[in-house]
């Protein structure tokens, strides 16, 4: 045997099947014996199981992954500051409900519209306002003594599942019957107080479950059905048997039950559903599953003793021969899949596994190679991200224009039109700067003293500005055009709202080994909410694809990808007092 295992070691994997199966089935015709006969109608149940458990855990995991998804989308409407805020009003309250309900069936109508599956939705106050979307009552009892109301309120920490919702004061607008939906209710309680505000229920059609189900079978004759906590049935395919079933076999969250149905006897392997009480249970007749072993325990039993040694033998070395290398392989996956990309697979044979393991050699070194690549690309691509704010403007043409239009305000005697032609030039020419990305601090700031003066000539008396940066610190080198979009938001965002005369400050210091540039304004600030967003974006890492927009996004951007995280934008701000960007940059010699 081992004189074999080097003659055959380049041989094909298909050639030692052949090979041992041959020399096996040539002493016994049927390697089978009463041991033999009994371990494979075990197979043949513990298959027949596994295939049922398997079925059934792929029916179950489709199916959560749509209640999972409703109950996101509750979770979702639920953390909705219009939906809060609708819960939260009274019933005297009814120009903002209107508004309000406004808002919330708009909601509703995006998930419905995104989800074929969802029938409607409706959200109910505590207070009895209601807004629903593909849903409607059918009298105006009040939806707060509806018993799924109650029972969702009593337990708000749970998603609460009602299967063929007959009886409620509920009718879709797509003509469904209550046995064509399921229903998915949840308390949304009130982030502040903690106390229930009222409750969300989003209808799903029952003919999601219909297709999942029926997706899988079970042999010639067995199925799968689904059973709620009180014993009846949510979902089943059509069959004579499946009322006849009763819940009080099923004892425990999973088993199996032999039981008499019908003068057959059936075999129930049935499961729980992890977050509540429903089962989901696969039926099949034994007779079914066990006529084959019967049929070959009778053939086989009068030659198996004789052959079972030698079987043994062949077998455990055939499935070595098999086992080890594969194991081994198996082995190195687990090991590459943590990150050791540097293992090789040491192939001995020419075999299917020797070529196996050359092609596990070749995808690890060309997923290295990958890693290295996608390192290399995303390096350069964040490269490339600093150059693409730079408009492309043919500056000879501009300078020229401008000094013509210069010179005509000069022949009117236009001085304030001087002006803004001349703040323009100087902003054009350091906006270009000949495409350097860093320029002296001081021409930043004659950059954004341009900026100025054209707004001032804007806004008129509307606008005043301070610039205090001291000399020494002109010299160093930044980022170009920073200052100007923060600036530009305090016009925007802070001074344009305001009725009185406003002003900004720019100012710079060195502090801790780094330069702090601070814009501020006395306009009318942000809002706490918006303050905290601005922030926490400032810190976040940009997403691939990620757009979020030119100006104080982009600045922050431009100079973490220039000198790393520990640099970049902070906004303090508070409503009706105005606000400050800080800028921190390392202090560059230029």
């Amino acid at each position: 045997m081992f004189m074999l295992s080097g003659l055959f070691a380049n041989r094909s994997i298909r050639f030692k099947l052949l090979f041992y199966f041959v020399i096996i089935t040539l002493f016994s015709i049927a390697a089978l014996s009463i041991l033999g006969s009994t371990l494979y109608k075990n197979a043949i149940e513990e298959e027949t199981n596994a295939h049922t458990v398997q079925m059934m855990d792929q029916v179950k995991n489709h199916i959560e992954v749509y209640i999972k998804e409703m109950d996101n989308i509750i979770y979702y409407l639920s953390q909705d500051a219009s939906v809060i805020e609708f819960m939260r009003r009274s019933n005297n309250e009814s120009g903002q409900l209107k508004l309000l309900d406004s808002k919330v069936r708009k909601l509703q109508r995006v998930y419905i519209e995104k989800h074929v599956e969802i029938a409607g939705a409706m959200i109910v106050s505590r207070n009895n306002q209601f807004a629903s979307s593909g849903l409607e009552p059918i009298t105006r009892d009040f939806m707060t003594e509806e018993q799924w109301y109650k029972k969702a309120a009593l337990q708000p920490e749970h998603i609460h599942l009602f299967s063929h919702p007959i009886g409620r004061n509920i009718r879709a607008e797509q003509n469904l019957s209550a046995d064509q939906v399921l229903s998915f209710v949840r308390a949304v309680k009130d982030p502040l107080t903690g106390q229930v505000l009222g409750v969300i229920l989003i209808d799903m059609k029952l003919d999601i479950i219909q297709a999942i189900v029926e997706s899988v079978s079970l042999g010639k004759s067995g199925f799968i059905f689904i059973m709620d906590e009180n014993g009846g049935v949510v979902y089943s395919p059509v069959n004579p048997i499946v009322y006849r079933i009763s819940g009080d076999w099923m004892e425990g969250r999973s088993g199996k039950v032999i039981r008499q149905v019908n003068e057959l006897e059936y075999q129930m392997i049935y499961n729980t559903f992890p977050e509540f009480d429903w089962r989901i249970v696969g039926v099949f007749p034994l007779k079914e599953s066990l006529q084959v072993v019967a049929d070959i325990q009778f053939y086989t039993v009068i030659i198996a003793l004789v052959t079972l040694l030698l079987a043994f033998m062949a077998s455990w070395y055939f499935t070595n021969a098999i086992v080890r290398p594969v194991g081994k392989l198996r082995s190195l996956m687990k090991k590459v899949e943590e990150g050791e990309l540097h293992l090789r697979f040491p192939s001995k044979t020419k075999d299917e596994i020797g070529q196996l393991g050359n092609s596990f050699n070749h995808m690890v070194q060309e997923i290295d190679n990958l890693i290295h690549l996608v390192y290399l690309e995303q390096r350069e691509k964040r490269e490339a991200e600093l150059k693409i704010l730079q408009a492309q403007i043919k500056p000879h043409f501009l300078y020229n224009t401008l000094d013509t239009i210069q010179w005509m305000a000069q022949d009117r005697d236009a001085d304030d039109i001087v002006d803004i032609v001349v703040a323009l030039t100087h902003l054009f020419r350091i906006s270009l700067s000949k495409g350097r990305e860093v320029i002296p601090l001081s021409d930043e700031i004659q950059h954004v003293e341009s900026y100025l003066i054209i707004q001032m000539a804007r806004y008129e008396d509307k606008l005043s500005f301070e610039i205090d940066i001291p000399q020494e610190l002109q010299t160093l080198s930044v980022l170009k055009i920073i200052l100007q979009p923060l600036v530009e938001n305090a016009i925007y965002h802070g001074i344009k709202e305001k009725l009185a005369k406003g002003t900004i400050r720019i100012h710079g210091s060195a502090e801790d080994n780094k330069l702090v540039l601070v814009v501020e304004d006395d306009g009318v600030g942000f809002e706490a909410e918006r303050l905290i967003q601005m922030n926490e974006s400032f810190h976040a890492i940009r997403q691939s694809g990620e757009d979020r927009g030119y100006g104080l996004y982009n600045v922050n951007e431009r100079i973490k990808l220039s000198y790393g995280s520990g640099y970049g934008l902070t906004i303090e701000s508070e409503r009706g007092q105005g606000s400050k960007i800080v800028v921190k940059l390392p202090l560059m010699v230029g």
